[in-house]
């Protein structure tokens, strides 16, 4: 079972853009978009915002929460880049070096693959 964290855009989130991030859950759940290279069950240990623009705040963000996951001994395998990040931030590029650079895991781009389309 692969243990990721997903992080998204603190605005998209704090705005209900993205209700309740449930397109990211749906996906790692049925192992779809950028989840089926896990090709086995995905757990989320947690899903985290970047701290807003310009996503200053993201190592310090990893670093805690890497912290919080020791005392449950648990430790993520990788880091998933919400689609909100990828298809809308201007800092991306930015963030994903910076992760990459400092998680010591995998930094996967990208959750979801699932567009516009009707309400329900």
């Amino acid at each position: 079972m692969k243990k990721v964290v997903i992080l998204a855009c603190e605005r998209i989130r704090n705005q209900n853009l993205c209700v309740a991030c449930n397109k990211c859950f749906v996906a790692a759940n049925k192992l779809e978009g950028e989840f089926a290279r896990h090709k086995d069950e995905v757990a989320i240990l947690g899903i985290m915002n970047c701290g807003g623009c310009p996503g200053n705040l993201v190592v310090p963000s990893l670093v805690l929460l890497s912290m919080q996951l020791a005392s449950f001994n648990e430790k993520i395998d990788a880091v998933h880049i919400g689609t909100c990040i990828m298809r809308f931030c201007p800092n991306k590029d930015n963030i994903i070096k910076i992760i990459k650079e400092k998680a010591g895991v995998e930094v996967i781009e990208g959750t979801h693959t699932y567009g516009k389309g009707t309400i329900f």
